[in-house]
Parts: C-alpha cells; sequence; structure tokens
C-alpha cells in the first residue's frame, strides 16, 4: 500500500484538502481524506513531500509525439529516429506531470501496445494516429517540395493525405483498423506549415460530414485544426467535438460551441515558446504567429466568458524549442489569456481532460476506485499556478499504482 500526504487538491474544483491523505492499493485509490480519518497500516510506504500538493495526474489533450519544430528536417530522417525522439518525448512528459496524453497527430499510436506491456516509460496514450490533410493543405508541410515527400511513409510519420469524400471513408477506416482513438482532420491553416493563409479553411463540407459520421459509427469523435472563422464553423456544422486552437472564433463559433457541447483546446504553450525563439522558426511562421498572437487572448476570454468548455493542450512537438516537459507551462498560460481561476485550469488538465480521452470513469479526479494517477507538486499552485509549469516542482509521478517519480 502506498499513502501519499499533503494538500489535496481532487480535480473536481471544490476546496482542498489542507492535510489531506491519498491511499493506493494497486493500481487503484483507495482512499480520499483528512490524514487524521484514515489508519495507516504499519507496512504502508508513506511518501509526503514538505509543502506537498497532491493532485490528479495531468492530461496534455495536444501533443505531437516525433514531430519537432523544424519541418524540412521530417523528411530528411527515417520513421525509426522519429521513434527514438517520441520514446525520449514520452520520458519528459511524464516526468513533468502528465500521466495521459491525447496525442493530435504523430507516430505514439504505434507505441501503445509497447506501453501498455511496460517495454517504455510514458504517459497512457489516446492517440489520431497521423492527421489527415488535403493536398496542398496544412500538415502537407513544405509546398517547394513534391507532395510525394509528404506521402511517404518512412519519412513523413505525421501526415496521411486525403481527397474525396470515398478516400475519406477509406482513410478514416484504415486509421480504426490500426487502432486509433479517433480522428484529427485538418480543417484550416496553421503557423507552422509554408503557405496557406490563417483564415482559409481546408476540406469540403461534405468531407467534413464523411470524417464524423464514420468517427461516430466507430463509437469516438473527430477533433478538427481550425484557426481561421469559416474553418471552426465548418466543422461544428459538421458535427466535430473537439476544435484545436480556435484562434479567430466568433460570437457565432462561440455559441455554436455552447450549444453543441463541443470542446475547446486553445494551445497557448506553443506560442509562449516560439515567440521565445521566432528568429530559430522558419521564415514563414512569424508573421502567422503575430495575427494569432494579437487575436487570441480577446476571442479565449469570449469563448470562456460564454461558457464554452476550455482543456489543456500545449501542442508542444519537441525538436529545440516546442521541448516536451514544459507541457505544463498551459497552466498558467490558461489563468493569464482566458481568465480562469487556478483551479479551473488544474480542473481543465485534470477532469476536463479525461472525457476527451474517453476515460472519465477512470482517470482525471482523485476517486476512490479509480486508477491511481497522481502528482505531487511542491508549493501550493492555487497561489501560484507557475509552480505546475516547472517539471523540477513535480517531486512525485504515480502512474496505475506505480511511483514513476520520487525526488525530495
Amino acid at each position: 500500500m502506498l499513502i501519499l500526504k499533503g494538500r489535496v487538491i481532487d480535480g473536481n474544483g471544490g476546496e482542498p484538502i489542507e492535510r489531506g491523505l491519498v491511499a493506493i492499493e494497486g493500481e487503484r485509490i483507495t482512499a480520499v481524506c483528512n490524514d487524521w480519518e484514515y489508519p495507516i497500516p504499519q507496512n504502508a510506504e508513506v511518501i509526503e513531500i514538505e509543502d506537498g500538493t497532491i493532485l490528479p495526474g495531468f492530461i496534455d489533450q495536444h501533443v505531437h509525439m516525433g514531430v519537432g519544430d523544424d519541418f524540412y528536417r521530417i523528411y530528411q530522417r527515417h520513421a525509426y529516429h522519429g521513434v527514438c525522439e517520441c520514446v525520449r518525448d514520452m520520458r519528459q512528459i511524464l516526468d513533468a506531470g502528465f500521466t495521459s496524453i491525447r496525442e493530435c497527430g504523430g507516430i505514439s499510436n504505434y507505441l501503445k501496445a509497447p506501453w501498455e506491456e511496460g517495454l517504455i516509460d510514458g504517459p497512457r496514450i489516446f492517440s489520431s494516429g497521423k492527421c489527415i490533410a488535403q493536398s496542398g493543405g496544412h500538415f502537407d508541410f513544405i509546398k517547394d517540395y513534391p507532395i510525394e515527400f509528404t506521402k511517404h511513409p518512412d519519412r513523413n510519420i505525421t501526415t496521411e493525405i486525403c481527397d474525396g469524400v470515398d478516400n475519406v471513408r477509406r482513410t478514416a477506416r484504415m486509421h480504426f483498423r490500426e487502432k486509433c482513438d479517433f480522428l484529427k482532420v485538418m480543417g484550416g491553416a496553421g503557423t507552422s506549415c509554408q503557405g496557406n493563409k490563417l483564415m482559409t479553411r481546408e476540406f469540403s463540407d461534405e468531407e467534413l460530414r464523411a470524417f464524423v459520421q464514420e468517427a461516430q459509427n466507430y463509437g469516438t469523435y473527430v477533433a478538427i485544426h481550425a484557426h481561421g472563422t469559416e474553418a471552426i464553423k465548418a466543422g461544428l456544422r459538421a458535427g466535430v467535438r473537439s476544435v484545436e486552437h480556435g484562434t479567430f472564433i466568433d460570437e457565432e463559433g462561440i455559441e455554436m460551441m455552447v450549444r453543441q457541447g463541443a470542446w475547446l483546446i486553445p494551445t497557448l504553450a506553443t506560442g509562449y515558446l516560439s515567440w521565445q525563439h521566432i528568429d530559430e522558426r522558419a521564415p514563414w511562421v512569424k508573421e502567422k504567429e503575430r495575427l494569432a498572437d494579437e487575436c487570441q487572448e480577446r476571442t479565449l476570454r469570449m469563448a470562456y466568458e460564454a461558457g464554452v468548455t476550455i482543456c489543456c493542450g500545449a501542442d508542444l512537438g519537441g525538436g529545440t524549442i516546442t521541448v516536451h516537459g514544459n507541457n505544463g507551462l498551459e497552466f498558467p498560460l490558461l489563468v493569464e489569456k482566458t481568465g480562469m481561476s487556478p483551479m479551473e485550469a488544474i480542473v481543465a488538465g485534470t477532469k476536463t481532460g479525461s472525457k476527451l480521452l474517453l476515460m472519465e470513469d477512470e482517470i482525471g479526479t482523485l476517486t476512490p476506485g479509480k486508477l491511481a494517477d497522481v502528482v505531487v507538486c511542491q508549493g501550493d499552485p492555487l497561489a501560484d499556478i507557475w509552480k505546475l509549469s516547472r517539471p523540477e516542482n513535480i517531486k512525485v509521478v504515480v502512474q496505475g499504482g506505480r511511483i514513476k517519480k520520487h525526488i525530495s
């Protein structure tokens, strides 16, 4: 038995237990209570960090594995190289307290089985497999290269090119054949790919509806990459469940999201890190990042005040700029950019995130009977939410009842 003692924030949004305790037996949580209410067995392992706060394992709802920051480099290396980087990134993410991820395009779908077998360490994986893009769309990275480069399966491990309703249906079905958990569709331009204006949209209404129908047939949903206003609303009209980025959303789009119960993942951390290294990014990135940054805080506050469900996803890709392990930056940035309280940001990265993973009955809160995904942060994140952004402040990580990190 493992006993964690300290301040407890259970992920449900209520007041913390100042002198709390979380008991774990096997892979499950067995008790969450005041420390004086639980008789500790003699043979239990007890961990107590000075001024420590016990929280549910964090969930990053927008991750890219094996991608990096230099998109020319994607075509210069083999998929096996990407796998090695992915294994490194997974360890960094886990050390930052993220016990689960939702990968929105990358290679980790093929690492789910090795993770389940215990061959590699890292967060629990819920993956879309490759992003699905139209010819010339976002994640058809370098338009100066022949499209065959993007289609090469041993070089571009993040993108599937797809055009036309029939191809949409086949691509979706092949994704689910490979045990992908949901679909990630590129509905418009992005800041990181060559060409394409941010306000444009991609895929036709018919194609988007086909993606959604195929996902619903499989019992899951579509996440759409969309910055531009029309791309966001086209996806919502088709029935997508989550909007990734949502930078230029307008009042009509916000009303649609509230009415449909769709999730918004703003992905603030990647822009924050990109601006710190903007001269190292590809030449087309700076102007698009500037346009997005000028608008994003205003639209996010509109969405938050209207009651849109906002989730915590950092959109890091690895490499040398958007380095994994910095995933916790999303917590303070949500507070600063949306007007969320620190507690609301924590719920966005725990309980709310479990719903995107379709695992709300198993993870996301410190609740007896749920899987024991638990972290201990030094200090009080309600007083200083930036504490969750620094991996060195994450002193203990427990995943499925197993201690994955413990530093004093």
